[in-house]
C-alpha cells in the first residue's frame, strides 16, 4: 500500500483529534468534578494542539504559495524581458533598414506633423525629436504648400498621391523632389501617411541634357537641310553679282552689286558657323585658325549682344595661330564663355563690354574673354566649373557650360580658369598647346606646289538640281571664255558624257536621284578616267555624311555661295591637273 502524502496523514490526525474529543465530551458529561477538570484540560491541550497542527500547515502552505508565486513572476519577468528585448532588436533593425534607403521616410499627421524620419530624411529638411515638431510645409517652396495640402487631404481618405514639388534642403539650398503619399490604416482608421521622398534634382538636370543633347542633335539635322536650301539661293544671288561685276558699270550701281554679294557671302559664313556648331559625329582634329573660329563664333552672336548694348571688341593675334583641334568644340567652348558672359552683362546697369583676345608663342595659344560684369566671389571660383553648379536662377542655366569648357580644354591637352576682381569683372582664360608637327609651321604654299593651270578655252559640264544656281554658273563661266553645259541629275551627266568630252565635271552633293556619292561611284566604274576631273560643290561640308565623302574621295570642293574667282581658278587647276596626268 503507497505511503500517504503528507496532507493526507494531516487530515487523519485532525479526524482522530476530532473523534477524541468526543470521546472525552461523552465522559465529561458523566464524570464528576476532578475527572471533568482532566477532560477539560485534556480539550483544551486538544484545542490548542488542533489549533497548532493547523497553524503549521497553514505557515508551511503559504510558504510553498510563496515560493510558487515568486517562481512564476520569475518566470513571467524572464519572458518580458525577453519580449522587450527581442522588440528593441526588431525596432533597431527597423530603424537600420529605414536609414540604409537612400529616399527620405517619414511619417506624418493629418496636420503634416512630421512623427517618424529617417535619416535621408535629415539631409532634406524633416529633423524629428525637437521640442516643437517641424511639419511637412517647412521643407518645401510655399508655392507648393497648397498641392501638398491637397495631396495630404486626399491621402487620408485613403488614396496613394504621387507630386514633384519644389524643395527646399537642410542646408538652404534648393532643389526638386518626387513623392509618393501611401495611407497607414489602423483597422477601418487612417490615422498617418507614409511619405516617400526623393530628391530628383540632379535627375531632372540630367533628363534636360539629355533633351538638350537630342535637341541638338535634330538642330543639327535640320540646320543641314535648311543650310543647304539657304545656300542655293545665296549662291545664285552671289553669281548673278559677280556675274554683273564683270561688266563695265556706272560707280553707284557697282556699289549696289558689290553689297549685293558681300551680303550674299555673309549668309554663307553664318550658315557655314551654324553648321560647324551643330555638326553631330566622332571628333574630327584638324589644324585650325583659332581667329577665324572667334570671328564665326561672334558673327552668330553679334546682333544679339547689340540689342543687350553690349559691345565686343576683338583684339586678335596678328600671327594667325593655328592649332590641332576639333574645330566644332572650340566653337562651342567660345560660344558658352561669351553666353557666360553676357549673363554676367545683363545684371549690371554700367557700361558693359567683352574682350575677346588671342595670343601665341611657340608652344602655346591664349584664348581670354574678359568681361566687364560684377566679378566672381573667392568662393566660387573652386565650383565655377563643377557639373550642374549654377548661381543663376531657375531655368536660367543648366551648370553645365562651364564645365563642358573644362572638358574641351582638358580633351585638347590645355587648361581653363577665371580670374577675377570684385566689381572688376572676370576674365576666363585658356591655355592650349600648339601643334608641333611640321606643316603647323610651313605655309601652306610652301609645303605644297601650285598645281599648273590649264589656259585656253574649257569645257565644263555642271551637275546641280538648282535651275537657277546652274543658269548663274552657266552665265559666268561663259563670260570667263568656258564652254558649259548643265544637267540637273547625275543619270543626265552619265548620258551626256557618253556623248561628249569634258575638262572638269563640277557636281552637286546632294540631288535627288543620283546623289554626289553615287555619281562618283558609277564614273570610278564606269569611266576612272573622269574621277581627275570631277569637282563637288555643296553647301553642307560640316554635315558627317559629306564631310565623310569629301575626305574619302578626295575630290576638290567648293562652298555655296560660290566666290566665283576661286571657282575659276580650281576648275582651270583640275583640268592642267588631268590632262597632266593623262
Amino acid at each position: 500500500m503507497p505511503p500517504l502524502n503528507r496532507f493526507t496523514r494531516m487530515l487523519v490526525a485532525i479526524a482522530a483529534l476530532s473523534f477524541l474529543v468526543i470521546v472525552l465530551a461523552y465522559l465529561l458529561a458523566s464524570a464528576d468534578r476532578a475527572t471533568r477538570a482532566l477532560v477539560a484540560a485534556v480539550l483544551i491541550g486538544a484545542a490548542v494542539a488542533s489549533i497548532g497542527v493547523r497553524f503549521t500547515y497553514s505557515l508551511r502552505a503559504n510558504r510553498r504559495y510563496a515560493a510558487l508565486l515568486e517562481n512564476e513572476v520569475a518566470s513571467q519577468t524572464r519572458s518580458l524581458m525577453d519580449s522587450l528585448a527581442a522588440t528593441a532588436a526588431a525596432e533597431r533593425n527597423l530603424r537600420l533598414v529605414m536609414d540604409a534607403v537612400p529616399d527620405a521616410i517619414v511619417v506624418v499627421d493629418r496636420a503634416g506633423r512630421v512623427l517618424e524620419a529617417n535619416e535621408p530624411a535629415r539631409g532634406m529638411g524633416a529633423v524629428p525629436g525637437t521640442t516643437q515638431r517641424p511639419t511637412l510645409f517647412d521643407v518645401v517652396s510655399p508655392d507648393a504648400v497648397g498641392v501638398v495640402q491637397e495631396k495630404l487631404d486626399a491621402a487620408f481618405e485613403g488614396d496613394v498621391q504621387r507630386i514633384e514639388i519644389p524643395l527646399i534642403r537642410a542646408d538652404a539650398s534648393h532643389g526638386t523632389a518626387a513623392l509618393l503619399y501611401s495611407p497607414v490604416r489602423e483597422g477601418s482608421k487612417i490615422t498617418r501617411v507614409l511619405i516617400l521622398a526623393r530628391d530628383v534634382t540632379d535627375q531632372r538636370r540630367s533628363e534636360s541634357q539629355y533633351q538638350q543633347a537630342d535637341k541638338l542633335a535634330a538642330l543639327g539635322q535640320l540646320v543641314s537641310g535648311v543650310a543647304h536650301e539657304i545656300n542655293n539661293p545665296a549662291a545664285i544671288i552671289s553669281g548673278f553679282a559677280q556675274t554683273l561685276l564683270l561688266d563695265e558699270l556706272k560707280p553707284e550701281h557697282r556699289e549696289m552689286l558689290q553689297m549685293i554679294y558681300d551680303e550674299a557671302t555673309r549668309i554663307g559664313r553664318i550658315t557655314a558657323s551654324l553648321l560647324a556648331f551643330a555638326r553631330a559625329g566622332g571628333k574630327q582634329r584638324a589644324l585650325v585658325d583659332l581667329n577665324d573660329i572667334a570671328r564665326r563664333t561672334f558673327a552668330l552672336r553679334s546682333y544679339h549682344l547689340s540689342t543687350l548694348n553690349i559691345t565686343v571688341a576683338l583684339d586678335l593675334d596678328p600671327s594667325e595661330p593655328k592649332i590641332w583641334a576639333d574645330a566644332s568644340e572650340l566653337q562651342q567652348m567660345l560660344l558658352n564663355l561669351l553666353i557666360n558672359a553676357e549673363q554676367a552683362l545683363v545684371t549690371i546697369e554700367r557700361a558693359r563690354t567683352i574682350t575677346v583676345r588671342t595670343r601665341a608663342d611657340e608652344s602655346d595659344t591664349r584664348l581670354e574673354i574678359a568681361d566687364s560684369g560684377p566679378g566672381i566671389p573667392a568662393d566660387l571660383r573652386t565650383r565655377i566649373f563643377d557639373p550642374f553648379f549654377t548661381t543663376k536662377a531657375e531655368g536660367v542655366g543648366t551648370g553645365l557650360g562651364l564645365s563642358i569648357c573644362y572638358g574641351i580644354a582638358r580633351d585638347h591637352g590645355g587648361r581653363i580658369w577665371v580670374e577675377s576682381e570684385p566689381a572688376g569683372g572676370a576674365r576666363f582664360c585658356v591655355l592650349l598647346p600648339r601643334d608641333q608637327r611640321e606643316e603647323a609651321r610651313v605655309p601652306a604654299a610652301a609645303s605644297e606646289p601650285a598645281p599648273h593651270a590649264a589656259t585656253g578655252r574649257l569645257a565644263v559640264l555642271v551637275v546641280d538640281d538648282e535651275v537657277t544656281l546652274r543658269e548663274a554658273l552657266l552665265r559666268f563661266l561663259k563670260r570667263r571664255d568656258i564652254h558649259v553645259e548643265g544637267v540637273a541629275d547625275g543619270w543626265e551627266a552619265i548620258r551626256l558624257l557618253e556623248q561628249r568630252a569634258f575638262d572638269v565635271i563640277i557636281s552637286d552633293v546632294r540631288m535627288p536621284g543620283m546623289s554626289g556619292r553615287e555619281f562618283l561611284e558609277r564614273l570610278r566604274r564606269d569611266r576612272p578616267d573622269l574621277v581627275a576631273r570631277l569637282v563637288f560643290s555643296t553647301g553642307d561640308a560640316f554635315t558627317p555624311e559629306t564631310a565623310t565623302l569629301l575626305k574619302e574621295s578626295g575630290v576638290p570642293t567648293v562652298a555655296k555661295p560660290f566666290d566665283f574667282a576661286v571657282l575659276e581658278r580650281v576648275v582651270r587647276e583640275v583640268a592642267g591637273r588631268a590632262t597632266a596626268s593623262a
